[in-house]
């Protein structure tokens, strides 16, 4: 599979992942629910998760020694905030001096 293939299989997969916090949504009572497409902010993060994923599943793609199957590259844009979170929990939080 090449990398721009594996690109679009995981945004596929990050889409999948929006779809079901939209329909999560859709079953809360509308006087409960939180602003959706009217707020900047989820509205980037609709956006943005998808994204990530489709970059995740690009990089995983480009390395040659992975061969990436198209159920692989989604499973990696449905994870793929998962796997940028768990990247950022571990780096460190101040940079600089250690002394």
């Amino acid at each position: 599979m090449t990398p721009e293939a594996a690109f679009g299989y995981g945004c596929v997969g990050g889409f999948l992942l929006s779809l079901v916090r939209l329909i999560e949504l859709a079953n809360m009572p509308k006087i409960q629910r939180p602003s959706t497409f009217s707020d900047w902010i989820w509205v980037v993060q609709f956006v943005g998760v998808p994204i990530i994923g489709g970059i995740l599943a690009y990089v995983y793609a480009a390395d040659e020694a992975i061969k990436l199957s198209r159920i692989l590259a989604v499973n990696i844009g449905i994870s793929g905030q998962i796997i940028v979170k768990a990247m950022a929990a571990v780096a460190p939080k101040q940079i600089g001096r250690t002394d």
